[in-house]
């Protein structure tokens, strides 16, 4: 990049540290990571009132494969944290909800988060964090638009 200061090396290694950064690993009261947030999106979609929710939904919202969230699903309902109904009309669909169990979790790690994130709030202030998560929505748009072939 002609003419700018900036350290593209350490620009990405600290993306790279934020993506990899320990309290996104650590378990909810057993619970990977991954499944807590699919119960927290889960929570979402019923709290904006969508009347069945499914695994193309989910998918959509947390911009991950179908695959990959009929596994976690799976888990999760083997795990008594979700229930899985097949829509009687059309076999094809599967409504999800969370179970008392799911629900649980899901107040658990709403109540760490909100900790996690009012400190964040604090350490670094309202007028920063806004601005900050201005930032981080410009830097995803340009992410998922950007398609840069490497030969």
């Amino acid at each position: 990049m002609e003419g700018s200061n900036i350290d593209i090396q350490g620009f990405a290694e600290t993306l790279d540290r934020l993506a990899k950064a320990e309290w996104r690993k650590q378990p909810v009261l057993g619970v990977k990571r991954s499944e807590a947030r699919i119960l927290l999106c889960i929570k979402n979609l019923s709290l904006e009132g969508n009347e069945a929710i499914t695994v193309s939904e989910i998918s959509k919202r947390m911009h991950v494969t179908s695959p990959t969230v009929t596994q976690l699903i799976k888990n999760l309902n083997e795990n008594g944290y979700v229930e899985r109904a097949v829509d009687s009309n059309d076999k094809r669909f599967v409504d999800i909800t969370l179970t008392d169990k799911g629900e649980k979790i899901v107040k658990k790690a709403t109540d760490h988060l909100n900790v996690l994130f009012k400190g964040l709030v604090e350490k670094l202030g309202e007028e920063q964090c806004r601005k900050l998560i201005v930032l981080f929505e410009q830097v995803c748009e340009y992410l998922e638009e950007t398609h840069i072939e490497i030969d």
